[in-house]
């Protein structure tokens, strides 16, 4: 089965969500989308809770954002990088060839912005791979650790409108 694939596309939207989007043409997009994932992955995934969106005062998609937490059924991609399958030192690198992070307020690693895509990039905690290497994660319970190893990628995408 292949895997959905939600394309960041910047100053145009995530996946079948734009920005600009009318209220109403959202609502259409999320009960199209929806019915598509039930189908395809006859699962209770429901577009609604991956997005959050935020709306000008023209009531039009000016905000939006994506949780890593329904990734297992998608692939969220940037120029064909998958945002939360890419450990975020190497993600950020990449992203960083095509336009910079602002390096004033990237918030020491847990959040990244390049204000030229209008891209955010965010993780609760920072984790590298040299962490797991180390005597105090060794000693952590093991749902404990795979829940740290998740620290390595980012858990949230989120594009604006510029």
């Amino acid at each position: 089965m292949s895997m959905e694939k939600l394309y960041i596309e910047p100053g145009i939207g995530i996946g079948p969500v734009k920005l600009g989007m009318s209220k109403n043409e959202v609502e259409e997009c999320i009960r199209n989308c929806s019915r598509n994932l039930l189908n395809k992955y006859n699962n209770s995934f429901y577009i609604e809770k991956l997005y959050k969106l935020s709306y000008d005062s023209s009531d039009s998609v000016n905000f939006i954002e994506i949780d890593a937490i329904g990734s297992s059924d998608f692939d969220c991609l940037f120029n064909e990088i998958n945002v939360f399958k890419t450990k975020a030192e190497e993600l950020v690198e990449e992203i960083d060839k095509i336009s910079k992070y602002d390096r004033e307020q990237w918030d020491l690693g847990f959040t990244y912005h390049f204000p030229e895509l209008g891209l955010t990039l965010w993780r609760p905690v920072i984790r590298k791979a040299d962490d797991l290497k180390e005597g105090w994660f060794k000693e952590l319970d093991p749902e404990i650790q795979e829940d740290e190893m998740r620290n390595l990628y980012f858990r949230v995408v989120s594009l604006k409108s510029k």
